[in-house]
């Protein structure tokens, strides 16, 4: 049926009858699984019935099941990965029963995996077995005996991971008491299956060789030889003693193997481990066969002794172990002499080649296991044995390796002391072998250990042990011992070569280092024997890591007790009171004692050398001998050798007064003198001397003899170094020495109290400084006699400490304060001050009980927040954290209380104070809310620890204390109402300018109101700032979640607190809506210029706050945090009481719209702020601190809150009208925003009352109609609309002027227009209002201020006519489409008449601020018109009045704009710093001038009247007047002031297009035949402009590369320049586009020559973003809710910014994504106008820049372009008489059709991908009548031009139909350029050669003349 490989039919899954015939073998066959070879597991398994069989086997075997262990005898690693996972998922998966349907085919998958080459295969094997046996459990038992034995030696797996799974899945299926018995239980199989594995398994049938390689072949035999040995231990290890016995006779069998002995010589090191592993299993758990086997088991470890291999180590010398102590007669069955000990020597020679740490533990047990007969008589054993040590020590790696050194050495010592142990008596060779064992072997190594530093013997435990050594010796010398004389003999043999070993290390000569080296050695070693266990124990510790507090230190009972001889000291010399007892039992002890002469006389040598050469060493050496061993025999024996006066019969005590007096004090002084000169030298010689006199205090008796001594070198001492020495060593003595009372004596603290007022003096006062050096260790002194000690007490007595904090406070500098000259002379001294005061709070435990400190901590807490000073950032950091630390200390002396005198209180009356002392210094009030944030954490936190957190009974709360300092903080109602009654009311000004509120009655402005600039900030301000950033950033995360509070709270950021992790969070926790008004690079790169307040480094962690849940803040998870968070915020609410939370809220929103207004800012948001930059304008800053302490405040107000928060606003709103409707509004716009993720929304008017409540309106009522029309729904604003409309119908003629009737229905009516998106349901009423005006005008001519000075109207009147111009600029924009003729007439006409007025009041001395409103809202009205009428003419839909445009341009505007032009020209004339200083009303009247300009009419603008303008020498076809216009327009892009820069822009761009046909006849013939190229220059003026900008650019970009996108600051002056940079360059393209291809090829060859094009393109580049995505494009996209359809993706992608061009408001804002837009559109322009020069620009630029290029133009201009191109092209209005031309706009491509007579030509330009930066495509289509050879010309000549020229495809048609009439027309090409019409002038060829008469471009034969260096023709090449 079918080839061998023809796929089987698909769903067949009954087996061929090969596997049914393997299946049923598989059934009858008795035999068990068995334990698998090569030949078992070769081929197909057989193991499961492949699909419906009648057995119920089949049956129960689940299809996935079958299907993964169908895939699991794959040979595939990756597929048996798989298989193995998913077995094990399904185990855990899938029932019970299923699980085991599968169970009697995994033992033989299991056999032949678990020894898988591939140890992932291994593991992954195991953890599936793991999953089986939890899942069926018992049901195992079966099975059990088929795979334990493999399941044994995967225990063993040398990958630990599937070792350790191995084990967990045996622990799994077994308890710990019951493996024993599985393994009994299959005993038989398991040591069947291991001894099959050693025995009879051989690499060739473990494997398949022909689809394993070799290596892994002979790999996997090594690893199964090794398991299974190791799986012998283990499984003798875990049965019982028992069974072991029983097995005796396997085990024999196993033992008596001759295959088993081959693997002592194994080549695997592995093998040979294991084997010997399993050597020592068998002599401790079968002892018998092992002794029955010793003849091969004693040659097999003894005999390889020599086996070094790390591998192999530990098990062979176990196995030693265990054979010399099982084996009794082990040495008779190997020759030691030939077979043992050379082996040995070759071990302790070579130190054991690297495996030191596991074989030189062992050496002691073997030599005392060595008969005596091996070792014989005399000392040659001895010899050899420590020869061969002593050669290991000096070994390379045992030098180099301090554990290898430590075996080494180890090993020596203990075998050389049980050899002396062993050999004690006097009788026969003893004392030869004693004499050898000191003399010879001993005595070398020490003195190698003290000389050689090569060897490092002296950092091993060589020294300790010799101590230890001579101790036991000590011991055993008493006469109490029967081995006494043998001990003394050798004790004195000892030392009487020490001594002079030591003694000659004194006298070496060599550099100070060796020599320093060498005395520390000899040091070490006497300080060992001085006390040898402590040492001991010490060097051993040193090696591994400890706890900060030591066993020793933390256990005083536990310190080891030693002998009078060897006891211990203190750190200093003063120990216990016992141990100073007994000193003169030590000195009994040590008097007579060889050890005390040996110190003695090497004290004596080393003060001699000392003074002799003035050795350091010698007398570091000297100090230690003194220190260690403090008695005054010894410094009597030291002033008898340096005074030769002394008497004999003199007292210890006049011995060590003397002493003092004539040795000692005189070295202190004149080292003292020395240390000034900073030499290192002399200051460890203090050092010294110090611990000298320490000893020396120690020998005095009594008490005030020892104090004597200290107060006579305090008092003789002029320098610091002393006595911080003596402090220093004083500090770390004991409690009971008597230099701890010392410390607190009057001596001390007189001194330091002087060194204080020194110290302060010296650095803040006037007078002459002390060398800085001297300072800082003044500095130092006082910081350490400022701390404490080990008793946790203060160094100084507490009055002494009192007196220097009140020197310190007294000395801080404040307000006022007589600074030091030198301001880092300041900082430092204020950080020593810092640093002794952090160190006083931090260690002295009740130090803020000291009346003085309390006073100390007010003034540091004052000076790091007042921000006075400007400090640096360590010394800023060290105030913080002392003031932290005291305030900690001050919580845990004093408790939780305030005191009205303490320090909490004095802190918060002084910051309020401060709040209103310097209010336009908002920096000072940044530091003030950083400081009393810091403060009030610091508080909680310090209470938290104070007092158990019992949160989990009473939930997250803040404790009392704090919650009444914050009150303290905070304003209560009448101080918040005496502040807003403070606030000026300059803030009305922007909000009736913006329409945003009318008022009837104008406030008077004091005179300095007038400028934002130059406002004062009112006390409202700075309070609400830092009340607002304090309550709103107290978290939870910020007072509990400390748990340390030294080192982790706040150190890292200075007095900072806010800029913390915890307040980034809450104050951008709703910023994602500000976020959008940036790009994602001016958001990164933005930079406000605050000191401590970067406003990018919070907008740069907004990414990651919206991207990821914040960690930082706790452990726990996000949103547990926020839910404690939210909860500690109602609970914060609640401690503060509900009305005081409100109230800040509402009084902190009100300031922040008080700032809002008073600089100006538009009502849209607070976009506006993060493009400006302050520029030292205290109002801008204030407004954008106060807006980053309003929103965490904010987000605090739970849902359940905002309505009480809302009425609250509202009847304030009502009540007072202004700001507080403002704050309405705000508020209200906050909570949509918040109850758009709760699905729950108050109705506004239900706020408010109802719209009864609006029926009688007053000024309040009227502004909170008008901040609310926003806000309500379109029936709510028909409404209001349609009801105010009829108060207007309505109102009587005296009731216009009042708020609650006319003036005030029409201010409602234009808020309602403004925001109304059904105008055209209500159009009739609308019209029916202005029909109603157009009454007021016939009625009472006296309402409207027409053609009359607008100064002397009332202020109610000029107001009513504000309004009206408003509502007639709404309506004509919503409504105009409406209006009749008399209705047009009448707006009209009204609009010249309010200009006429304007121009009248112009002339006025005092401009009153409602004459600037008046004119600026009249300009607005004539912007609305202007803009309405442009953009309905000629567009289709409901007509205007057919006369309308006419009168428009014929009359009315010429009336408007004789108005508005010349004033737009005065305001041009204003100087530069008068513009920058313009007042608020001037700014706005500016810019709707400069919005109502820039649409006069183009005749209007040519026939200014401007004063002319000419520059001599300027070349230009101007006419005059339009060369005066255009050098009075193009200085003023230059200009500082965005509305005069766009506006002149905009006028100059209507101007340019026609510009260029002024050069039309400059060309002559005669030019184009003589030059190759002729070279025109654009406007003069224009040029001059781009030059100077270009300049400014090269410094602005001059450190950006290409590729990167410089954010420019929005408003600084990089950012004008930069903008006229790129108007300019637009004007400039505009320019050309204008020209015709002839003048465009000459302006061409002008750009080219300049290199101006280059430089611009390198410098869009550094300005354009890497993702020009529309800001709106990029919010509705990334805003968009679900997942819409792919297709739906497809067709909606955000828009580029160069899909449109850059809006250029007049009246906008500057922003950093504007100045992109334009940058991209100015690219656009520049690929679309010059793409040849753009091409030519992008090839010559290397591979970075050239690819970037590539890829944003193909990306996002490209097909843009093209498809402009291409529609343009069919577009085209160019009529061709004989050519036809068409787009195909999907394929990029254009066809031409040319036809003439029966010749039919097609040309086809396809544009490439990149374009215009990569090649045209030009081929042929259909192509009839015309040669090949011409075809091709024309095809190159069109290729050339769309390459080289720069212009449109459809000139490039237009050029190639030409040549191609010309070449029907009979005129040849030229020979050149293949080309009849030359590309660039246009010119025919008209210069013949003489010889083969062809003719030549003029330009082309020039060209060509100049290139190739030659006269001739390049045709005939014949001499022209």
């Amino acid at each position: 049926m079918g080839g061998k490989n023809k796929q089987r039919t698909k769903g067949n899954v009954r087996p061929s009858s090969s596997g049914r015939m393997a299946e049923l073998m598989s059934r009858v066959s008795s035999g068990d699984s068995g334990f698998v070879g090569f030949g078992a597991m070769s081929g197909d398994l057989g193991y499961v019935p492949a699909a419906q069989g009648t057995d119920d086997i089949d049956v129960s075997v689940d299809p996935e099941f079958r299907m993964v262990l169908r895939k699991l005898s794959k040979r595939d690693v990756t597929t048996k990965l798989k298989a193995i996972q998913e077995f094990g998922g399904l185990c855990k998966e899938r029932s019970e029963e299923a699980v085991k349907g599968a169970l009697p085919y995994w033992p033989r998958l299991y056999n032949r995996m678990a020894v898988d080459h591939d140890r992932r295969v291994r593991e992954a094997t195991q953890v599936a077995f793991q999953q089986l046996v939890l899942k069926v459990g018992r049901s195992l038992a079966p099975h059990l005996k088929h795979v334990m034995g493999i399941w044994l030696v995967c225990q063993c797996d040398t990958y630990v991971p599937s070792a350790d799974a191995a084990k967990l899945a045996f622990t799994n299926a077994f308890p710990q008491n019951k493996q024993a018995e599985a393994l009994v239980f299959c005993k038989h199989e398991v040591l069947t299956h291991l001894q099959d594995n050693l025995f009879k398994q051989t690499s060739q049938t473990m494997s398949d060789p022909k689809t394993t390689s070799p290596e892994e072949v002979e790999a996997k035999y090594q690893r199964v030889v090794t398991l299974s040995l190791m799986a012998i231990k283990l499984f003798m290890n875990t049965v019982p003693a028992s069974e072991n016995m029983e097995l005796t006779e396997t085990y024999g069998r196993i033992l008596a193997n001759d295959k088993l002995w081959k693997f002592s010589k194994h080549k695997s090191p592995q093998i040979r481990g294991a084997l010997y592993s399993v050597i020592a299993a068998f002599c401790v758990h079968a002892p018998e066969v092992a002794r029955k086997e010793a003849p091969r088991v004693c040659p097999s470890v003894l005999g390889n002794l020599d086996d070094s291999d790390p591998a192999v180590c530990p098990h062979l010398w176990e196995a030693v172990l265990h054979v010399i102590s099982t084996i009794e007669d082990c040495w008779q069955h190997v020759n030691p002499r030939k077979a043992v000990l050379p082996k040995l020597w070759i071990v302790l020679k070579t130190a054991g080649k690297g495996s030191g740490t596991a074989i030189f533990p062992n050496i002691l047990p073997l030599l005392s296991k060595i008969p005596a007969d091996v070792i014989g008589s005399g000392t040659g054993f001895y010899q050899e044995f420590f020869n061969n040590l002593k050669m290991g020590l000096s070994s390379e790696h045992v030098q180099f390796n301090s554990r290898e050194r430590g075996a080494v050495v180890s090993a020596f010592m203990e075998c050389l002391r049980y050899c002396l142990v062993n050999s004690t008596g006097e009788e026969g060779e003893a004392p030869a072998i004693q004499n050898h064992l000191v003399l010879d072997q001993l005595m070398p190594v020490v003195e190698a250990s003290l000389v050689e530093h090569k060897s490092r013997l002296s950092t091993s435990p060589l020294h300790p042990m010799v101590a230890d050594l001579i101790s036991y010796m000590d011991k055993r010398s008493q006469p109490d011992s029967e081995t006494h004389h043998t001990y003394q003999r050798l004790l004195t043999l000892l030392w009487r070569n020490l001594g002079p070993v030591c003694s000659a290390q004194l006298r070496m000569e060599g550099d100070p280092k060796t020599v320093h080296q060498v005395l520390n050695n000899v040091a070490n070693l006497l300080e060992c024997i001085r006390m040898p266990s402590t040492k001991h124990k010490v060097a051993k510790r040193t090696s591994r890591v400890t706890f900060s507090i030591s066993e020793d230190h933390a256990h005083p009972s536990t310190r080891l007790k030693t002998s009078p001889l060897h006891r211990t000291t203190s750190v200093e010399g003063g120990g216990t009171e016992s141990e100073r007892t007994s000193r003169n039992d030590l000195e009994v002890a040590l008097k007579d004692g060889p050890m005390l002469d040996l110190v003695c006389s090497l004290s004596k040598s080393a003060l001699k050398i000392t003074r002799e050469e003035n050795s350091l060493p010698h007398l570091t050496f000297l100090a230690r001998m003194v220190k260690a061993f403090p008695c005054r025999h010894l410094f009597t024996q030291l002033y008898k050798m340096d005074s030769e006066e002394a008497k004999v019969d003199d007292s210890p005590e006049e011995v060590v007064q003397e002493f003092f007096s004539t040795v000692l004090l005189p070295w202190i002084q004149k080292e003292d003198a020395v240390v000034a000169i900073e030499t290192e030298m002399s200051g460890q010689t203090m050092e010294h001397l110090v611990t000298i006199l320490f000893a020396l205090v120690e020998c005095c008796e009594g008490q005030e003899q020892k104090f004597k001594l200290v107060d006579t070198v305090i008092q003789e001492c002029n320098g610091t170094q002393a006595v911080q020495w003596i402090v220093q060593k004083g500090v770390a003595v004991s409690d009971s020495h008597p230099m701890h009372k010392w410390l607190r004596s009057p001596t001390l603290g007189n001194r330091m109290l002087s060194l204080a007022q020194q110290l302060c003096s010296d650095s803040f006062g006037q007078q002459e400084q002390q060398d800085a050096a001297d300072t800082e260790d003044g500095w130092e002194l006082l910081s350490l006699c400022l701390s404490t000690g080990d008793d946790n007490e203060s160094v100084l007595a507490p009055e002494y400490l009192e007196k220097i904090l009140q020197t310190f406070q007294q000395a801080l500098p404040r307000d006022g304060h007589q600074l030091s000259e030198d301001p880092e002379q300041l900082h430092k001294c204020v950080g020593f001050i810092c640093d002794v005061a952090n160190s006083f709070f931090s260690s002295v435990p009740g130090c803020l009980l000291v009346p003085s400190s309390e006073d100390l901590l007010l003034t540091l807490f004052q000076i790091s927040a007042s921000g006075q000073h400007k400090w640096q950032d360590p010394v800023k950091t060290k105030l913080h954290e002392t003031w932290c630390n005291g305030v900690q200390a001050l919580i845990a002396d004093r408790g939780g209380l305030l005191n009205e005198e303490g320090f909490f209180c004095k802190a918060a009356h002084w910051m309020k104070q401060s709040l209103s002392q310097d209010q336009h210094n908002l920096e000072h009030v940044q530091s003030l809310a950083s400081a009393s944030l810091s403060l009030v954490v610091t508080m909680g936190a310090a209470l938290a620890e104070l007092v158990p957190d019992t949160e989990g009974e009473t939930g997250p709360g803040i404790n009392p204390t704090v919650v009444e300092f914050v009150k303290l903080l905070v304003p209560g109602t009448a101080e918040w109402e005496m502040l807003r009654e403070a606030v000026s009311n300059q803030w009305f000004q922007s909000r009736m300018l913006d329409a945003t509120l009318y008022f009837s009655t104008i406030p008077p402005l004091p005179p300095s109101d007038n400028d934002s600039s130059s406002t004062t900030i009112p006390d409202l301000v700075p309070i609400a700032i830092f009340v607002g950033r304090l309550l709103g950033n107290l978290q939870r995360g910020n007072i509990f979640a400390m748990s340390s509070l030294s080192d982790k709270m706040l150190s890292g950021t200075g007095s900072s607190f806010s800029e913390s992790d915890d307040f980034r969070d809450s104050r951008f926790s709703e910023s994602s809506e500000r976020v959008s008004e940036s790009s994602d690079e001016s958001r990164n790169s933005l930079s406000l210029d605050l000191k401590e307040f970067h406003l990018s480094d919070q907008m740069s962690a907004i990414p990651e706050f919206h991207a990821s849940p914040r960690t930082s803040r706790m452990s726990s998870g996000d949103s547990s945090v926020r839910s404690d968070d939210r909860a500690f915020a109602a609970s914060l609410r609640d401690s503060l009481g509900g009305d005081m939370y409100m109230d800040v809220v509402l009084e902190v929103v009100y300031a922040w719209e008080w700032c809002n207004a008073a600089a100006g800012k538009g009502r849209t948001g607070y976009q506006g702020i993060l493009h400006q930059p302050h520029r030292g304008s205290p109002l801008l800053m204030g407004l954008e601190l106060l807006y980053y302490a309003l929103l965490p405040l904010l987000s605090k107000i739970q849902q359940e809150d905002w309505e009480q928060l809302l009425a609250r606003a509202a009847n304030r709103s009502l009540e007072r009208g202004g700001l507080w409707s403002l704050c309405f509004g705000y508020l209200y716009n906050r909570y949509k925003r918040h109850s758009k993720r709760k699905q729950q929304k108050m109705d506004i008017l239900q706020l408010c009352g109802g719209l009864d409540r609006f029926s009688e309106l007053n000024d309040a009522s009227l502004h909170t109609l008008q901040t609310i029309v926003p806000l309500l729904s379109q029936d709510d604003i028909t409404l209001v609309l349609e009801v105010h409309a009829a108060k207007v119908l309505s109102c009587q003629t005296e009731d216009i002027n009042k708020v609650s009737g006319g003036v005030g229905a029409l201010a409602v009516l234009s808020k309602c227009l403004g925001h109304s998106n059904n105008i055209t349901a209500h159009w009739e009423v609308l019209i029916s209002v202005l029909n109603e005006l157009t009454s007021w005008r016939e009625g009472q001519e006296e309402i409207f201020l027409f053609n009359c000075p607008v100064g002397e109207a009332s202020p109610d009147l000029v107001t009513t006519n504000i309004e009206a111009m408003r509502f007639l600029g709404s309506l004509v924009e919503k409504a105009g489409v409406n209006f009749s003729q008399e209705n047009w007439d009448f707006v009209l006409c009204s609009a010249v008449a309010f200009l006429q007025s304007c121009s009248e009041s112009q002339g006025e001395d005092n401009v009153s601020f409602l004459t600037t409103a008046f004119s600026m809202e009249a300009f607005n009205l004539l912007s609305t018109l202007a803009d309405f009428l442009a953009n309905h003419r000629g567009r289709k839909g409901k007509e205007l009045p057919s006369n309308l445009l006419t009168e428009w341009n014929e009359f009315f505007s010429e009336g408007a704009y004789s108005v508005v032009l010349p004033m737009f020209m005065k305001l041009a004339d204003t100087s530069k710093d008068q513009l920058k200083s313009l007042p608020l009303p001037s700014r706005r009247l500016l810019e709707a001038t400069c919005a109502a300009v820039v649409h006069v009419p183009e005749d209007h603008l040519t026939s200014h009247p401007l004063e002319p303008r000419l520059v001599a020498g300027q070349p230009s076809q101007l006419p005059d007047q339009l060369q005066t216009l255009l050098n009075h327009l193009c200085p003023m892009l230059l200009v500082e002031n965005r509305p005069l820069q766009l506006a002149a822009f905009k006028l100059l761009l209507r101007l340019m297009p026609s510009l260029a046909s002024y050069d039309e006849g400059l060309i002559t013939e005669g030019e184009k035949e003589e030059k190759e190229e002729v070279t025109l220059s654009p406007p003069a003026a224009l040029l001059d402009v781009l030059e100077m900008t270009s300049t400014y650019m090269e410094v602005i970009l001059v450190e950006v590369t290409v590729g990167e996108c410089a954010v420019i600051q929005p408003g600084s002056e990089a950012h004008h320049f930069t903008m006229a940079y790129l108007l300019a360059w637009k004007l400039l393209l505009t320019f050309f586009r204008g020209a015709n291809s002839e003048l465009r090829a000459a302006y061409s060859s002008y750009l080219r020559e300049s290199k101006s094009v280059q430089l611009l393109l390198m410098n869009l580049f550094r300005l354009m973003p890497s993702k020009p995505i529309l800001l709106v494009e990029r919010q509705r996209h990334e805003s968009g809710k679900g997942s819409p359809s792919r297709q739906h993706t497809r067709s909606h992608q955000p828009k580029s910014m160069f899909d449109k061009e850059a809006p250029l408001e007049v009246k906008g804002e500057p922003s950093s994504p504007e100045l992109q837009h334009l940058a991209c559109t100015v690219y656009y322009n520049t690929l679309e106008d010059l793409p040849a020069m753009v091409r030519q620009w992008w090839n010559s630029q290397d591979k970075r820049v050239s690819t970037l290029v590539e890829r944003l133009t193909s990306k996002f201009v490209s097909p843009v372009l093209c498809s402009a191109e291409i529609q343009a092209v069919q577009n085209t209005q160019h009529n061709f008489d004989n050519m036809t031309v068409k787009g195909r706009p999907a394929a990029r491509e254009v066809v031409a059709t040319y036809t003439v007579d029966e010749v039919s030509m097609e040309l086809v330009v396809q544009l490439p991908a990149n374009h215009p930066l990569g090649t045209v495509n030009v081929e042929s289509g259909k192509r009839v009548g015309v040669a090949s050879a011409q075809w091709r010309n024309w095809m190159l000549q069109m290729t050339t031009f769309l390459s080289h020229q720069n212009g449109s495809i459809m000139d490039g048609l237009i050029l190639w139909k030409k040549n191609v009439d010309k070449r029907f027309e009979g005129i040849e090409d030229c020979m050149v350029c293949y080309s009849v019409i030359h590309g660039s002038n246009c010119q025919l060829p008209k210069l013949s050669c003489k010889t083969c008469k062809k003719k030549f471009h003029s330009a082309c034969l020039y060209k060509w003349f100049s290139t190739s260096n030659q006269s001739t023709c390049p045709l005939c090449r014949n001499l022209w």
